[in-house]
């Protein structure tokens, strides 16, 4: 019995397919190197507004808002850079869902 395409197991009942999730996995979004711009820019961010705070409770005027500054165009950019790449993803995900084809047990396979 020879298969034209991907070998799959037909389901034995409507059950959903709990193997392979449409959602990413535990750790995947950490392991995507697109990400890693955004997440170093929000690491930058929130370390810079520890001396923001400090500096302005010690009363440097000159200096609290330009390091509060730096803190949330760097926080800024990053959570905007992490919300673009999702969206990258899901553009992505959405059009690869659309050029797959249906298994070649599907066609074969009467439904009760």
């Amino acid at each position: 019995m020879a298969s034209d395409g991907t070998w799959e197991i037909p389901p034995l009942d409507d059950a959903p397919d709990i193997a392979r999730t449409p959602g990413p996995q535990p750790g995947e979004t950490m392991a995507d190197t697109g990400n890693w711009a955004g997440f170093v820019l929000v690491g930058i961010g929130l370390l810079t507004v520890i001396p923001a705070v400090a500096l302005a409770g010690l009363g440097a005027e000159g200096w609290a808002p330009l390091v509060a500054f730096i803190a949330c165009v760097a926080l800024s950019a990053g959570a905007a850079l992490l919300v673009l790449q999702r969206r990258n993803q899901r553009a992505r995900q959405q059009g690869s869902s659309a050029e797959q084809t249906t298994a070649a047990w599907q066609g074969s396979v009467p439904r009760p």
